[in-house]
């Protein structure tokens, strides 16, 4: 009798072991075009709270909070936004006190080589918190950091002359907010797109690590053939950049074009394309 259970016990004990997980929920069909994921939006303590979102090429929406497809906040992209192709990000900062992540969007004017603006927005109620668009300048991306080690956040911009970029200065603002920086680093590493992009004569490649590693940063042509290395050596984790100012490894200036820029960092890759011109 004994010897029956033990057998019986050893034909159920596999299925215990490797039974399939419970699915939870299954979202609807999602247009291919649709781009959708889940993002850190509502700040609970020292944590954050994901919600679903998604993006197309007129709106970007998050949903209410669980399994969720109904949008609870609608930003509407304008013409610039389009053109500079819907680059939306969550600084997962809370600027504003309502503890949800604001957003800056990035907007290019003109044409080619556009000028590129920002805005910081409260996606809750709609309305722009910072802002930086003026026909004489290019603006960066913002970043934030306690610069000066006050105990108060501060949101750095790189201002360039356009549509020379000839020169570039840097602007620090203080938000007036407690903190000291910007969220965690990447669990890997992050390559941002150049600025200026398109650009003539240089434009600054910025890159984060989140351990001290080696790094290589080199730029191709179109047929694959190297143009040139610009980072090979062992570096710090933090935010780095490098600057390309349109030249081989034999100082030859390269051609009107489209080019890759591509980072590698211990047994990961990644690329980006950027365009030169003269």
């Amino acid at each position: 009798m004994k010897t029956i259970f033990f057998l019986v016990l050893l034909l159920l004990l596999p299925t215990r072991l490797f039974a399939q997980w419970q699915n939870v929920w299954t979202s609807p069909p999602l247009n291919y075009n649709l781009v959708s994921g889940w993002l850190n939006f509502e700040k609970s303590g020292n944590e954050w709270k994901n919600r679903l979102y998604t993006l197309d090429s007129l709106q970007f929406k998050i949903m209410t909070e669980g399994f969720s497809l109904t949008p609870e906040y609608i930003y509407n992209f304008n013409d610039a936004e389009r053109l500079a192709g819907l680059q939306i990000y969550a600084l997962q900062q809370d600027l504003n006190g309502d503890n949800k992540t604001e957003f800056y969007v990035l907007a290019y004017h003109g044409s080619s080589p556009y000028r590129q603006s920002f805005k910081i927005l409260d996606i809750v109620s709609g309305s722009i918190i910072f802002e930086k668009n003026d026909p004489a300048y290019y603006y960066s991306y913002p970043m934030f950091a306690d610069i000066n080690n006050d105990g108060f956040l501060n949101c750095i911009v790189v201002r360039y002359e356009y549509p020379a970029f000839t020169n570039y200065v840097y602007e620090v603002y203080n938000t007036g907010l407690s903190g000291t920086d910007s969220p965690e680093l990447p669990s890997s590493f992050e390559l941002m797109q150049n600025y200026p992009n398109p650009f003539n004569p240089s434009t600054t490649i910025e890159y984060s690590l989140s351990e001290s590693q080696t790094v290589g940063i080199a730029i191709f042509d179109m047929l694959g053939n190297k143009v040139k290395t610009l980072v090979n050596e062992f570096l710090p984790a933090g935010s780095h950049s490098v600057i390309w100012d349109g030249t081989n490894d034999a100082g030859i200036r390269q051609a009107t074009g489209v080019y890759i820029y591509q980072m590698k960092a211990g047994n990961q890759t990644t690329v980006k394309k950027m365009i030169f011109l003269k």
